[in-house]
Parts: C-alpha cells; sequence; structure tokens
C-alpha cells in the first residue's frame, strides 16, 4: 500500500546450556570471564544444584557473622559465584539481619551483567546495549521494544530482566509484557514459548518469575490456571493495601487483572473474565488519563458493560470529553441501545462548538477560538477512524468543513482526510468533489496555497493529484472510460511518482501508444525511487537516523508498491518491501505491500498470511479487508487447481 563510552566489563549469564563464573576484587574492581559452554553430560544435576543453594545460604549467612575475617572471605567468595548467587543475594537484601542486608544490596549493585547473549538477534542485543547504565524510564523503554519485536524475538531477554532486573517494579513490567504478547497459533508454537520461559527463569523465585512459571505451564498446557492466577491477584492486592501511597505498583496490578480477564475470555469462561475486569475498576483513578486507558482497554476487547459500569461511576467525565462520549456510544450501540448511542454522539459532536459561517464564508469566530476548537474535531476524527467508526469520523469532519472558511489549512485538512476515507470505501467521485473547492481555492489564491504548504504536510499539486485521481476512478465505476483517461492524465501531470495513478494507468486498457507513455512513466518513477533511496544512503552525518530509516522505508515501499501491482521486477520489489519492513517493523500499509509482492510472484499461501497480519495491524481498514478476502479467493482457487491436476495425475 503507498504511504506516502567504553562499556563496562560484563557478566554472561548462567543458563542451562553455560555457566558463567566472575572474578571480583574486594574493593569493587571487576574483572570478567566466563568458562566454556558445558556438555550435556557436564551440566550439574539436582544434587549439584541442592550442594550450590546450601553452599549459597551458608556464605549468606557468614556475611552477619561476628568475625571480620569470615565476612570478608564470604563476600569474595560470593562475588566469585557472580550470577549463580544472584537470586538468593537478591532476597537477602530483605534479611533481618541488616548486616547481612547491606552486605547483599551491595554486592547485587556490584554485579555487572551482560544483558544480552551470543544467541540474542542483533536487534535484541543492540537493545540491550548498556542496559544496566540506563535510566529507570530508559530501561523500560528498552523492555517495550523487545516486546514489540515479531515472532516473541526478545522472549528470552524479557525473562532475563525478570529474573536478573535490581529494580523489582520492572521485573515485574516485563513479565507483565510478555504475558500482554499475542499467544503462538500452534501447539508446538505455544510449548516451544513456555519452555524458554522455564529455561530462562531456572529455580528465580521473584513474585514476577511465578507468575511466568504459571503462564508458561498454562501455555504448554493449553489451559488457564482460574485459581492459581486468583491467588496470585490476591497476594499482589494484598502487597498493594499495605502500602501508604498509591505507587506504580499499583498499574501492575491492574495489568494482571486485566491479562487474567482476557486469558479468562480466550478459554470461554466469560462470566470469570467479567469478574476479573469489574474487580479491576477498583484500581483505575478517577482521573481523565486512567479513566481513557480503562474505556480504551474495555474498547479493545469488546467489554462493554465496562464502559458502561465505568460512565455510571464518573459520568461527567465522560459528558465533558468528546471520545469518551463517543466510547460510551459504541458500548451501547453494540448492547442494543442505538438510540441512546446516537443522543451521545450528537452531545460529542457539539462539546467543542464551531459558530456557523457568514453569509461572506467568513467566521464569527477569532481565528484562535476556531483554531482551538477545530483541532479537538480533527483529533477526535482521527481516533474514531482508528476504531473503525468512519461514520462518525465523517460527521466530524463534515462539520468542521462546514463552519470552517474554505480558505483555512483547517478546512483543507478535513477535505484531505475525509475523502481518503470515500476513497478507501471506494466512493471515488465523493472524493473527488470533497478536495475540488479545495484545489479551486489554492488555484486562484497564492497566500491560501502557501498556508496549507506550511502548515500540513499536502502540497498543491497531492490535492490536484488526488482530486483527477479519484474522479478517474469515478468515471471508470461508470464506465465513461474516455472521461477517465483523460482525468487521469490529469493526476500524473500533477504527482508523477504517485504509484497508485500509475498503477491505475497500467491497469487502464488504452491503446499503444497509452502502453508506451505508461511504461516510460513507470520506469521513471521506478529510477526514481531507487536514486532517493542510494542519496539518503550516503547521507550518514548531521542527519537524524531514526528519520533516515523512515524515509528509506518509505522509498523501499514505494518502489515495492508500484512494481508488485505493475510489471516491475518482482524479486527487486520483494527484496525492497523486506527491507522496508526491517527499518519500520509493524506497519500495516507496508505488510500490505509485502503481501502484493507475495501474490505478484504466486506465492499464495504467504500473501494471505501476510494480509492477516495486515488486517491484524489495521483491522478497520476497507482496502486491507478487500485485499485479504481477494487473497483468499485466489488462494483456494489456485488450490482447487493443484487438486483437480494431482487427481488427473
Amino acid at each position: 500500500m503507498m504511504v506516502s563510552k567504553m562499556p563496562k566489563p560484563t557478566l554472561p549469564f548462567p543458563t542451562a546450556t553455560a555457566v558463567a563464573a566472575v572474578v571480583f576484587g574486594l574493593m569493587g574492581i571487576v574483572f570478567a570471564g566466563s568458562l566454556p559452554r558445558l556438555a550435556a553430560d557436564d551440566r550439574p544435576d539436582a544434587q549439584g544444584d541442592l550442594q550450590l543453594r546450601e553452599q549459597v545460604d551458608r556464605l549468606i549467612d557468614q556475611l552477619g557473622d561476628p568475625s571480620y575475617a569470615k565476612r570478608i572471605r564470604a563476600r569474595g567468595e560470593l562475588q566469585r559465584m557472580g550470577l549463580l548467587a544472584f537470586d538468593a543475594l537478591h532476597a537477602a537484601q530483605m534479611n533481618d539481619d541488616s548486616e547481612i542486608a547491606m552486605a547483599a544490596r551491595y554486592l547485587v549493585e556490584s554485579l555487572q551483567v551482560s544483558w544480552s547473549t551470543e544467541d540474542d538477534s542483533t536487534d535484541v542485543r543492540q537493545i540491550l546495549s548498556e542496559y544496566g547504565s540506563q535510566s529507570e524510564v530508559e530501561r523500560k523503554s528498552r523492555m517495550d521494544r523487545l516486546a514489540a519485536l515479531p515472532d516473541r524475538e526478545g522472549l528470552a531477554a524479557l525473562c532475563r530482566l525478570v529474573r536478573f532486573e535490581t529494580k523489582l517494579r520492572l521485573s515485574r513490567s516485563a513479565a507483565l509484557l510478555i504475558m500482554q504478547q499475542p499467544i503462538a497459533a500452534t501447539v508446538e508454537g505455544r510449548r516451544r514459548n513456555s519452555a524458554v520461559i522455564e529455561e530462562s527463569l531456572g529455580s528465580n523465585a521473584r513474585e514476577a518469575a511465578k507468575w511466568l512459571n504459571l503462564y508458561a505451564r498454562d501455555l504448554a498446557g493449553g489451559e488457564y490456571d482460574g485459581p492459581a492466577w486468583r491467588a496470585f491477584i490476591s497476594a499482589e492486592r494484598d502487597r498493594v493495601a499495605s502500602q501508604t501511597t498509591r505507587s506504580s505498583d499499583d498499574l501492575a496490578v491492574l495489568e494482571l487483572y486485566r491479562i487474567c480477564a482476557v486469558r479468562a475470555a480466550e478459554f470461554g469462561l466469560e462470566s470469570e473474565s467479567l469478574d476479573l475486569a469489574t474487580e479491576s475498576l477498583e484500581l483505575v483513578e478517577s482521573r481523565k488519563q486512567p479513566l481513557r486507558d480503562a474505556v480504551e482497554w474495555a474498547l479493545d476487547h469488546k467489554m462493554w458493560t465496562i464502559v458502561l459500569q465505568l460512565l455510571r461511576r464518573d459520568p461527567s467525565d465522560f459528558k465533558n470529553d468528546a471520545w469518551l462520549s463517543y466510547a460510551v456510544a459504541q458500548a451501547l450501540a453494540e448492547t442494543d441501545n442505538e438510540k441512546e448511542g446516537e443522543r451521545w454522539v450528537a452531545q460529542a459532536l457539539e462539546l467543542a462548538p464551531l459558530a456557523p459561517l457568514n453569509e461572506d464564508g467568513s467566521s464569527p469566530m477569532t481565528a484562535d477560538a476556531r483554531q482551538q476548537a477545530t483541532q479537538r474535531h480533527l483529533l477526535v476524527a482521527m481516533e474514531l477512524v482508528g476504531r473503525g467508526r468512519f461514520d462518525w469520523a465523517q460527521r466530524e469532519y463534515r462539520y468542521v468543513i462546514d463552519r470552517c472558511p474554505i480558505d483555512t489549512s483547517s478546512s483543507a485538512d478535513a477535505r484531505w482526510k475525509l475523502a481518503m476515507i470515500q476513497s478507501e470505501f471506494e466512493q471515488h467521485r465523493d472524493a473527488a468533489e470533497t478536495l475540488q473547492p479545495t484545489v479551486e481555492r489554492m488555484k486562484i489564491d497564492r497566500d491560501f496555497r502557501r498556508i496549507v504548504e506550511r502548515e500540513l504536510i499536502y502540497s498543491f499539486d497531492d490535492f490536484e493529484a488526488r482530486m483527477h485521481y479519484n474522479a478517474a476512478l469515478g468515471h471508470l465505476q461508470a464506465e465513461q472510460p474516455e472521461e477517465a483517461a483523460e482525468a487521469l492524465k490529469a493526476a500524473i501531470a500533477a504527482d508523477p511518482l504517485d504509484g497508485d495513478i500509475l498503477i491505475a494507468m497500467y491497469r487502464y486498457p488504452g491503446d499503444e501508444q497509452w502502453k508506451r507513455d505508461t511504461n516510460r512513466a513507470m520506469r521513471t518513477a521506478l529510477t526514481e525511487f531507487e536514486r532517493m533511496i542510494r542519496d539518503e544512503e550516503r547521507q550518514i552525518v548531521g542527519i537524524n537516523q531514526l528519520q533516515r530509516k523512515r524515509i528509506i522505508s518509505h522509498y523501499c515501499n514505494q518502489y515495492a508498491w508500484l512494481a508488485a501491482n505493475t510489471n516491475g521486477d518482482l524479486k527487486r520489489a520483494l527484496a525492497y518491501s523486506r527491507r522496508s519492513l526491517e527499518l519500520t517493523p509493524k506497519l500495516a500499509s507496508l505488510t500490505d505491500t509485502l503481501s502484493h509482492c507475495y501474490y505478484a510472484l504466486g506465492d499464495y499461501d504467504a500473501a494471505v498470511r501476510t494480509q492477516r497480519e495486515a488486517v491484524a495491524l489495521e483491522p478497520h481498514s476497507p482496502p486491507i479487508r478487500r485485499q485479504l478476502e481477494f487473497f483468499i479467493k485466489k488462494q483456494q482457487e489456485h488450490h482447487a487447481k493443484q487438486n483437480a491436476a494431482s487427481d488427473d495425475s
């Protein structure tokens, strides 16, 4: 789809296949090294593990010995054991003997951990680079990035953070992120993830590790152990209740509730799921952001009654917030109360009122007041689009169009976004008519054109090209090929690099001259996309690397989209499409392009599988959903032909 400093010496982790040993100087100077991997027959058995734990416990007790010499020897032995003693040392920080607790804290803090292993992918190693030297906020951000990696690529690393992160709240955060991830679709995948979790955690006794061990057992057994999860929730609630002030721990308990509610629903335990979600509301603060977060979670999981329970608890917050009002409207509509839902929609529309225009098209409002109200409507409309409520979003855009002067950037922005919705629903003539007033005004008003190009991301050429493009598709729908051809010529003249226009031209049944002109225009565009990619790759100094990645990804996608939908180099298109997703992963539009590449290459199974990923990323997109239906149909036809050929042979 078109889109337009040196590190400190570190310790490797002990795993089921490797044991680390580290020597620390008594003054805290760190020397790091590791023993070779153990062969399977050389790994410690259960008796060896028990002896090791007994040795660690004995050394920890000696940290509080009256003899200074014994304390120093015990500290040195524990330092040499390194991460093999980590779990016991972490627990010893709460020892009743203050001498032991202080020594344990010193030893835990002195361990310099290598958060990544040689088995980790390049992306995981980059994310975890110098993790231990970062602030808590940055460490949490790194966790989020690990959780966002595809195919649970960051699972083992997150388990490591659960086990070895010195801040318990961050350890809990890592565990919650793991349990929030989508569960593997196959039994083999779930069992593989379960094994990774259990191996990574070992015998760690942290509460978060206990959550994950239960989660791993559930994965392996294909079940949800409701009573066990209830016991964890109760223990966490008791722990939080003992605190005198609210903290981030409250949020951890809230997330644990939500994870359990979702998992219960997945196993058909609807009553238990609703009970858990309802109990969790006690932990939702009566402030706007926590309330919005709770409502959004409920909408995401189709828990309409939870939205209505929150409404009864905090009615004024809902009545004074357009987004929350629309949430109520959706919950009411989904529970067969559409009439009451419509009342909430009307109320939401008037929460940031815009005065009707004067007869001469001017606004009676001050520019600042109008702009402030307009931005609220545009923001709400975008959120509604994200929820798939295109009908309500279109009302918001039309409200802005009707009550903003034509020569304002707000009017132009609303018209562009409304036209994009109309185009996605294949209402092409309507889309062209929506854009036309802005195009006509920009033609005669250069000041307006400059305002739009300064304040928005669209240019006059973008508006004109899209107007003619939609007009052409509208003519084709009305079986007016000559008018369509003229509109396509006007569209490509406005934007010669618009892939959608070039694809429409390629598919248009023109004469030989039309085909020659179209092929020349496509070759020019593809060559230009590759030139832009090379130019960006050469930019090293003074360039924001994240922005550079996005630009390269954009042009890779543009190349792939055009080539895959025409007669371009399909293997090169596939390579560029894959690269665009490597640079900017988890984007539905780029994933959609990749599925088109697979389809063009005749790999229908990969096309369907990839398009399902695109739908999961953007479930409400009309063209992405339509394309999935098309690919499934072609896949079925392909398999039917294969089966028929097999029967004939």
